[in-house]
Order: C-alpha cells, then sequence, then structure tokens
C-alpha cells in the first residue's frame, strides 16, 4: 500500500546540529568562539574565580591563620630610628609592623622574612623583605619563638627621605602549607602557599 502526501518520497533528513552554517560558520566552530572569548573576558577580570576563593581583607587587631602560624597585625609605625638594632638613611626614618606572633607548629622557629610584605609603599618594593624582625620584649634579633608562645615581633623596613610619609599602608600576610618531605631534601617543613590576608592599616609616627 502506497503512503500518500508525500508523493512517495523519502523525507530528506535532517543536518547534523553541529553541520548548521551561521554566517559560512559552523555552530560549533561559533560555539567554540564563544567559549575562547569568555575565558579571555574573565581572565582579565580575574578568571572564574568565586568571591569565597579571593584574599580575605582582615582589619588590624584581627588573628590570621598562617598555616605555621597565628599571626595579629597590632599597629604600623614610622620611627626615627632603633638604635643599636636599625638605622635608618640620612633624611628617612623606619617603617615597623608590630605583630603578635604565635607558632602553631609544634616546633619553635624565627620569624619568617617573607611572613609580611609592604605593598604600594613610595621607596619600598612590593617584594621587597625587611631589614629584619625584632623581639620587642627583650630587642632580640631574629628571636627564636617557641610553640603556643605568643610574642611582640615587629617587622622593619627602611623608608627613603621623603616630603610626606604614608599614613597608612596596605600589607599582606602570607601562608604556608607543610610539606611531610620536601622534594629537595626529604624532610618535612613549611613552604610558602597562597596569600593568607591583606590588611590596610594607618601608620602612626612615633
Amino acid at each position: 500500500m502506497q503512503e500518500t502526501g508525500s508523493g512517495g518520497q523519502e523525507p530528506e533528513e535532517l543536518p547534523e546540529f553541529q553541520d548548521l552554517k551561521v554566517r559560512g560558520r559552523s555552530v560549533r566552530t561559533w560555539a567554540i568562539s564563544a567559549g575562547a572569548v569568555l575565558l579571555v573576558i574573565s581572565a582579565a577580570f580575574g578568571g572564574l574565580k568565586k568571591a569565597a576563593d579571593e584574599t580575605p581583607q582582615v582589619d588590624a587587631g584581627t588573628a590570621i591563620d598562617t598555616g605555621q602560624f597565628e599571626v595579629t597585625v597590632q599597629r604600623v609605625v614610622t620611627v626615627k630610628d632603633l638604635k643599636p638594632l636599625f638605622t635608618p638613611d640620612d633624611g628617612g626614618v623606619l617603617i615597623a609592623v608590630v605583630t603578635k606572633l604565635k607558632v602553631t607548629d609544634d616546633a619553635g622557629t624565627t620569624p619568617p622574612s617573607d611572613l609580611i610584605r609592604l605593598i604600594g609603599v613610595p621607596g619600598v618594593q612590593d617584594t621587597d623583605p625587611p631589614l629584619g624582625t625584632t623581639n620587642l620584649r627583650d630587642a632580640t634579633m631574629s628571636p627564636v619563638l617557641t610553640p603556643d608562645a605568643a610574642e611582640d615581633v615587629a617587622y622593619v623596613w627602611k623608608l627613603p627621605k621623603a616630603s610626606r610619609f604614608p599614613t597608612e599602608v596596605k600589607l599582606t600576610v602570607q601562608g604556608y602549607k607543610h610539606e611531610d618531605e620536601s622534594i629537595l631534601d626529604h624532610h618535612e617543613k613549611w613552604l610558602p602557599d597562597t596569600i593568607a590576608a591583606e590588611s590596610t592599616v594607618a601608620v602612626k609616627a612615633k
């Protein structure tokens, strides 16, 4: 029995979706191009990160867990001298980030030089390590910290001569990750990880 309505002709096969053409290009090509554009745009604005992945912004006085340490930035001060430990250049001053620093690991250690960084401070590169650290309790340079015993430790930099010194600074606090066995020497150690927190702190002159 012959089918009616189509003159007996077989219906034409519909083209596959990926074979459809739009302005001379396949839909699949357009989709790939759009995806590439999305990635470029998202990268320009910090990638496809969620807000929760951003570095926490904390105020002075807030305890920060860095993995190896609990760090509380207490204040930032500029001073004309810290003899005999630190001396500024002619016309300059010293700037110190005073922290409450406690080792949360089970082994004592000295304050790491990369723990605190000043960001955007004229005369100091963002990657510049401090001149050194000192325990305010006994003026010990590079003090040895014992587990669970919090100490007031200052990180000190030089500021060159300037007509005006900063009234506030932005700083970062480095986070650390524990490695059970280092690739280099096969010993367990703490290694720098992501930035644990950022803070903007008013600067007091003394």
